[in-house]
């Protein structure tokens, strides 16, 4: 239960107690959400500096070519459902004079910020303010700091917000069929802007669906069901007429089904994110663990909401390891129920901490010391990646800049670019249009998608009407390339089948420019002396 509101009040000599609480509960109105605000813009700013990463970059990408009439999937390949095209579109559209990173940016810090906002007012009905507060800033540092959300733009932060207003939809409001129908409708929000949010969506319809001891007949249970399938159904079946009129229906199947079904199959290891998440997040993954403890001991006394919030955590960890893999951004969605949990875990820490009972002091001292070991580890560990990061994100910056220069001062406005590698970038900042739907690597490398058949069958398109510059950029399969840089050595993705591709560009391309991770070759005449500074160690022989 939430503690009587004047726990935290001034009390003042003279009887001039209540005069003093109303101006600061108006101080605490203010503040406390402005704090969350703040911190919210500061933990994105690295974004506004270093720019977008390679998969906000993609879909900040997409949005800008929906605007100019082409259509995701059918023109531009990716394998994320279509929600968050949409929303750059519009962000777009709606924020025309601006920079269309710096409209996915300022859409991630307003999520993000209503998002924790609703958290905090649900954790302020069931904590005391102060503890609230505490950890809606710990689930806000998980959401938004460099190493999860990348400077912004990724699909579990436009996700996160559908998902908390649909936990506190049923937390704080009524079980009606028009509530579940609200639930239904963000739910189905959030799974059409990331797949990852498709385990946690499952729980809440299910919580939001189905009855507790509050459903007195049959019919309201079904009245509830009826409301969450309309309202979730609205919005992709408009999506589905939109790919079925632009003729992206069969280029999105293949791309969300089949390649998706490839890349689960990869093997990825996914030991580098499950130490990220341990260094990370250790002790709240601990606090969190004294609450299902207590909920295991004594399920009668735990209301519905942490039921979903450990439902929420145990699915996701089981579609984490369907996948096979678990990468920072992941966690993103993983913060809230578990900040949660760890919240009630905190909470009965302190109170077993001045119990009468010595027994329990002691136990309750041991784990709040050894929460607060594991903090200070998190902390340390978290500043270094970060600042491994975003050390990276500067290097790679510096180069794309430097290659989208040279690419709008010696090329047409009318050059087809192929970046080969993973940098879609310099679509946005060259101004060049892509040569083709493939703006990245991963699809072309990728076995159980890729093979050589349709490495015959791009190049065949290349001799038809070849692209006029070739970018050859950081991937772990470079194109001619002699070091290529990874900086996820954890991806498998390495299928190469290009050695008819890369015989092509020595013979018709001629080696222009370089940057510390980028070549650039332009089509025409190609000589051996030209091409003698290229990086011909690369994968494929000579």
């Amino acid at each position: 239960m939430r503690p009587s509101p004047g726990s935290d009040d001034v009390a003042l000599p003279g009887g001039t107690a209540a005069a003093a609480t109303i101006p600061t509960q108006a101080a605490r109105r203010i503040v406390r959400p402005a704090s969350l605000v703040a911190v919210t813009a500061a933990l994105l700013s690295p974004g506004l500096v270093l720019g977008p990463s390679l998969d906000a970059s993609v879909f900040v990408f997409a949005g800008v070519r929906i605007r100019e009439g082409y259509m995701p999937y059918r023109d531009l390949w990716d394998h994320k459902p279509p929600g968050v095209y949409l929303l750059n579109a519009f962000g777009q559209v709606a924020l025309p004079w601006l920079d269309p990173w710096l409209v996915s940016w300022i859409l991630t810090f307003a999520v993000t910020a209503v998002a924790i906002l609703i958290f905090d007012n649900l954790l302020r009905r069931r904590l005391s303010p102060g503890l609230a507060w505490i950890s809606s800033l710990v689930c806000l540092v998980v959401i938004a700091w460099y190493p999860a959300a990348v400077g912004g733009g990724m699909t579990e932060s436009f996700a996160l917000l559908p998902l908390v207003a649909a936990l506190w939809t049923i937390a704080c409001r009524r079980r009606t069929w028009p509530a579940a129908a609200g639930v239904g409708v963000l739910l189905s929000i959030a799974c059409l802007l990331s797949l990852q949010a498709l385990p946690a969506a499952v729980v809440l319809a299910v919580v939001a669906g189905t009855g507790e001891k509050g459903a007195r007949t049959a019919v309201e249970v079904v009245r509830r069901v009826a409301g969450l399938v309309a309202g979730g159904a609205v919005l992709p079946l408009a999506i589905l007429g939109w790919l079925i009129a632009g003729g992206a229906l069969n280029s999105a199947l293949d791309q969300l089904v089949t390649y998706n079904a490839a890349y689960r199959g990869t093997g990825t290891d996914s030991t580098q994110g499950l130490l990220v998440a341990a260094l990370t997040l250790g002790w709240l993954i601990l606090a969190a663990g004294v609450t299902v403890a207590r909920m295991v001991r004594a399920p009668g006394t735990f209301d519905r909401v942490h039921w979903s919030a450990l439902a929420w955590v145990s699915a996701f960890a089981l579609y984490a390891g369907y996948q096979g893999r678990l990468n920072s951004h992941y966690l993103i969605l993983l913060a809230p129920p578990l900040t949660l949990l760890a919240a009630h875990g905190v909470q009965w820490q302190w109170i077993a901490i001045r119990a009468q009972d010595r027994a329990l002091r002691i136990r309750a001292f041991a784990l709040s010391s050894t929460v607060a070991c594991l903090l200070v580890i998190s902390a340390a560990s978290g500043g270094q990646l970060v600042g491994i990061m975003t050390s990276h994100a500067a290097e790679t910056k510096a180069g794309s800049d430097a290659t989208s220069a040279w690419l709008r001062a010696n090329t047409p406005a009318s050059a087809t670019v192929f970046v080969w590698g993973d940098d879609t970038r310099i679509y946005l900042s060259s101004g060049r249009s892509p040569y083709d739907q493939f703006v990245y690597q991963y699809p072309l490398v990728t076995p159980g998608y890729w093979s050589a058949d349709r490495t015959s069958a791009l190049l065949a398109k290349w001799e038809a009407s070849p692209p006029s510059v070739i970018v050859d950029g950081p991937g772990a399969v470079p194109m001619l390339r002699a070091n290529p840089t990874d900086f996820d050595t954890s991806d498998l993705r390495n299928l190469d089948t290009f050695g008819p591709v890369r015989d092509y560009v020595r013979q018709h391309y001629r080696f222009a420019a370089t940057f510390p991770d980028h070549d650039v070759y332009v089509y025409g005449p190609a000589s051996a002396a030209a091409n003698s500074r290229a990086r011909t160690g690369g994968r494929g022989p000579e």
